[in-house]
């Protein structure tokens, strides 16, 4: 019964967050709640400092990431600082794509992960709601229905900067519908999530010759073609493509380096001009963070290739590095036991650590400098200095 009731109080705080209203009525939100209108990279920003930071040893710790990750407190940092907090400051680090490279097992994916279902948590959070125009296939900006000449005099009334253009779909409905009456277009909130395909988007690539560039732009709906008599109508396309449900927030590109060309050439659009071309309309505005990850070996082909030095040029590149310490391999078995059947399963004392330190001893490699062995240089590590150590790995 406890849980029937729980489930109950789960659906009423459904109805009472969701909010719908005319762009009249979200003007007025804007005027006390100015954050509503932040852009995707603020808002991933502010939710990672939401959930509280710390300083231990001169590196900061962010308790976002510390349930899951454990031995990358610098390399989270300089994500966090290097990347996301200029990003959220509008500079141009965000027309960047964010490449996590490093070894298997290595952590890219579990935070990658975090970063998706952090944000769906987030936007049921007054700080990180997010509001769009009811009906539009990318839930997009409602201030993108001010007319361009008239954002000026808007921002400096409100203080808020807008960025962006109207999607074809919801620029055809506020004509067609609304009669350019932009003030009474509906608007509701919007809750981020991946099952759902709303703000949260992931591309895996497949077979070159039968994955089509729709799977991230759209395609043409040719049911609709017989109705509406032209494929540049945007009633008879779909805008369901990985960078159109990804707008607002974020999307994962898996093995990004292992994909076709002719995909990653839609990113380099995207990545400089915030835009990007989907089947016979005019660019495409996407307000949203691109992530993707791979291995060493598949960025050195990459960069190697002289015919990818424009979309290199496009690329922020974030080592994962192995774990080399020993209290943080024992905390990763901790967690890993934590969610598996083995968690009432007594284990031997020190067993953990034991392994631990195997694993550690196995990522290093002889050290060049003289009288350092392998046992030497992890305790070397354990005292909290890297001395001459080295991994087999990226660090």
């Amino acid at each position: 019964m406890d849980f029937l009731r729980r489930l109950e109080e789960y659906r009423s705080l459904e109805k009472q967050i969701a909010w719908e209203g005319t762009f009249q009525d979200y003007l007025e939100l804007i005027k006390t709640k100015p954050y509503i209108s932040q852009l995707a990279h603020s808002r991933i920003y502010n939710m990672i400092r939401a959930a509280g930071v710390e300083e231990k040893e001169g590196v900061k710790h962010y308790n976002f990431f510390s349930s899951e990750l454990f031995g990358l407190d610098k390399t989270l940092e300089k994500l966090v600082e290097e990347y996301f907090h200029p990003a959220a400051r509008r500079l141009d680090v965000r027309k960047r794509i964010l490449l996590l490279m490093g070894p298997v097992s290595g952590g890219k994916s579990t935070l990658v992960a975090m970063l998706k279902r952090g944000l769906e948590k987030y936007s049921r959070t007054e700080e990180g709601a997010v509001y769009g125009i009811r009906g539009c296939p990318m839930h997009e900006e409602p201030l993108h229905l001010i007319p361009r000449e008239l954002r000026q005099e808007f921002e400096k009334e409100y203080n808020v900067y807008i960025e962006g253009e109207l999607c074809p779909a919801c620029r055809m409905m506020v004509e067609t519908e609304y009669g350019g009456r932009i003030e009474k277009v509906p608007v509701e909130r919007v809750f981020l999530s991946e099952d759902n395909r709303v703000g949260v988007g992931t591309f895996t690539p497949s077979d070159p010759k039968s994955q089509d560039i729709a799977d991230l732009t759209g395609s043409v709906d040719f049911s609709t073609i017989a109705e509406y008599g032209s494929e540049s109508d945007p009633r008879a396309y779909r805008f369901d493509g990985e960078l159109n449900i990804a707008n607002r927030g974020l999307m994962e590109f898996q093995e990004m380096l292992k994909c076709d060309e002719k995909f990653l050439w839609n990113l380099l659009s995207l990545s400089q001009e915030g835009n990007f071309k989907a089947g016979r309309f005019a660019l495409i505005y996407a307000d949203e963070m691109i992530v993707a990850h791979t291995n060493e070996n598949e960025y050195k082909a990459f960069i190697s290739n002289k015919k990818n030095e424009a979309l290199q040029s496009r690329i922020i590149v974030l080592k994962i590095p192995y774990n080399l310490k020993v209290t943080d391999e024992v905390k990763i078995y901790e967690k890993l036991i934590r969610q598996s059947d083995l968690r009432d399963i007594h284990i031997a004392p020190h067993a953990l650590r034991v392994a631990s330190i195997f694993s550690v001893l196995s990522r290093l490699k002889e050290s060049k400098k003289q009288g350092m062995d392998l046992v030497k240089e992890d305790e070397a590590l354990r005292r909290g200095g890297r001395g001459g150590i080295q991994t087999e790995g990226p660090v």
